[in-house]
């Protein structure tokens, strides 16, 4: 091909670009990769590419060099004998994440529960490196982003008493109803509804909750409450209502400041949810609250 001013301006020009393009990355990246509201577009794209291969932020950096993952999520006493409690354990759905994203990074991890009021400042502190604990349970925010792809998945139920006050749904107004901590469908509860949320350290917690009388309602997710509702205890009570989408997503939490670190939590979290890692995740999850509330119904109890 014969070489012209013209190809070889528009060769000048395509190097300029390209030019210009590393050099910002170079510089963010310099700056600690201090991002704004959202990730860099080359952050957003999806990617064929193995997940080791891409690359990691601050955060997922020194993780890799300190040889373990840090990860706070939430935890709660198991159903036990009223007199034998015992001690709290993680959430399954949090840690079985956790323990894909340490396998990832092919290093260790180490689970740290935290009460929903400790969260945002053991992030801050880096007591942690990341927060797996469902949705945010305030609007306390401030130095902390989220991963831009939630890791539940499905939508919820609402059910109630046959015969109890609430028999349709603009009877929830000011009503009380049992959620467990990081419920994404506290909001959607208060916003749609007028209800009061009213959370619980975990769903076997408001289950219990609510089957001893303290809330009007329970919100869950629909694969938990459909098995529950299948059980001869469980025909007392009705569905008021499906489908109701979360107003928060579970999110992967970390420090603002490191969107090369959300981009690879987001392109993982992609990866499982298109091959149904997620939705393996979501069915263990299921299946230990339905085996911890058939251990109430054993005359165990749920300890605070």
């Amino acid at each position: 091909m014969t070489d012209t001013p013209r190809r070889r301006g528009a060769a000048s020009r395509l190097l300029a670009c390209a030019a210009v393009v590393l050099l910002a990355l170079l510089a963010w990246r310099v700056a600690g990769g201090r991002e704004g509201p959202g990730l860099p577009a080359w952050l957003e794209l999806p990617s064929n590419r193995p997940l080791a291969e891409l690359p990691r932020g601050p955060v997922l950096e020194r993780a890799v060099q300190r040889g373990r993952l840090i990860v706070g999520v939430r935890s709660y006493p198991r159903p036990a004998p009223p007199d034998a409690p015992t001690p709290p354990e993680p959430d399954s759905l949090d840690a079985e994440v956790a323990r894909r994203l340490a396998r990832t990074l092919g290093i260790e991890l180490e689970l740290i529960g935290l009460a929903a009021a400790e969260q945002p400042a053991a992030l801050r502190e880096g007591r942690v490196d990341l927060l797996l604990a469902g949705a945010p349970a305030s609007a306390d925010t401030g130095g902390i982003a989220a991963a831009p792809v939630g890791y539940a998945a499905g939508a919820g139920m609402l059910v109630a008493l046959r015969k109890g006050k609430v028999q349709d749904l603009p009877g929830l107004r000011g009503q009380p109803v049992c959620v467990g901590d990081g419920s994404g469908y506290a909001g959607t509860l208060s916003a749609r509804y007028g209800a009061v949320p009213r959370s619980y350290p975990s769903a076997v917690h408001a289950v219990s909750a609510f089957m001893s009388g303290e809330c009007a309602a329970l919100a869950e997710d629909a694969d938990v409450l459909e098995r529950l509702l299948r059980n001869e205890e469980w025909r007392f009570y009705r569905t008021l209502a499906r489908d109701m989408p979360r107003a928060a997503e579970a999110a992967v939490r970390i420090v603002e400041g490191d969107a090369v670190s959300r981009g690879y939590l987001a392109a993982a979290l992609r990866r499982w949810r298109a091959d149904g890692t997620l939705a393996q995740a979501q069915a263990t999850r299921t299946g230990n609250v339905q085996f911890e509330i058939t251990l109430l119904k054993d005359g165990l109890v749920c300890h605070s």
